[in-house]
């Protein structure tokens, strides 16, 4: 079973690099204003590195803003060997044309899972017959990948790997992704249900100016509690997420199933960001 854990912070990567993990992911999903400068990914590509650790670089949806800096960050890694580049960004997917030792990877925003939405799920049990509702949830459990034009346009520009989102009703339908050839890392715990444009903690802790936001992020999340559907869900960032604790058992289920490999983040929700809760969490879904 191979473990990656993810985090936008280069004073935790040394702490991941000295834990049983398999690969350090470096970079942000989903903001912008947290993109590293080229030294601070020199720096955890090293520490990465002297661990004996895997390295993927993981990239946001990104403005014109950000390109030239983007650009510097991929001719770094294209003089590396065996490098992912996480991308989020039909953009940045293009771009990965001009730097041929990177691997290409679709990160979950290229991905669509109808199942991410938490509520859904409720509407069809209140508002469908039997027999439509299995049609139809046939295709909320399933992703955008599972209709092949979709494949093959990914294909077609060196896509082998892609993130999934730990939704159990949705592993049936990763056999198909696996069968077509795609390699499937599923990040656990956290699944995105809304991402915004502007950062709504930021807004809420007042911080006006994104070039220079103290990143609340780094130590905090806030429960939003839905009171009329029983649902619990977490603003971190310019993200809404839902949490669902990973099982040692549906871990080994998918390990056999041929999951390539198994993605933690490091936040405040999660609350895995030293080496020993790290190590720690690893040696639980062995158990």
């Amino acid at each position: 079973m191979k473990t990656s854990i993810q985090t936008d912070r280069i004073n935790k990567i040394e702490e991941i690099a000295r834990s049983i993990c398999n690969g350090v992911r470096f970079g942000t999903e989903f903001c912008e204003w947290k993109i590293p400068s080229l030294e601070l990914l020199k720096e955890a590509y090293r520490l990465a590195y002297e661990g004996g650790k895997e390295f993927s670089y993981v990239i946001p949806r990104v403005s014109d803003r950000s390109l030239e800096r983007i650009r510097s960050q991929l001719a770094f890694l294209d003089s590396k060997e065996n490098v992912d580049v996480v991308i989020n960004d039909f953009g940045i997917l293009n771009m990965l044309e001009h730097y041929p030792n990177l691997r290409p990877h679709l990160g979950r925003q290229l991905v669509y899972m109808p199942a991410r939405c938490p509520w859904l799920q409720d509407t069809l049990k209140a508002t469908m017959g039997f027999f439509e509702r299995r049609r139809l949830e046939k295709i909320y459990y399933q992703t955008s990948l599972n209709y092949m034009p979709t494949i093959h346009l990914y294909q077609k520009y060196g896509v082998e790997g892609v993130d999934v989102d730990w939704i159990p009703r949705s592993f049936p339908y990763f056999d198909f992704l696996i069968k077509k050839g795609l390699s499937l890392s599923v990040y656990m715990h956290l699944i995105p249900v809304a991402v915004t444009k502007a950062c709504h903690t930021a807004r809420f802790l007042g911080e006006r100016d994104p070039e220079n936001c103290s990143e609340p992020c780094n130590s905090r999340a806030f429960l939003l509690s839905q009171k009329t559907l029983g649902i619990d869900l977490y603003l971190h960032g310019s993200v809404v997420y839902s949490l669902k604790e990973p099982s040692p058992k549906d871990v080994k289920k998918l390990d056999k199933q041929g999951i390539r490999e198994f993605v933690v983040t490091v936040n405040p929700i999660t609350k895995i960001d030293t080496r020993e809760n790290i190590d720690q969490f690893i040696q639980s879904l062995n158990s």
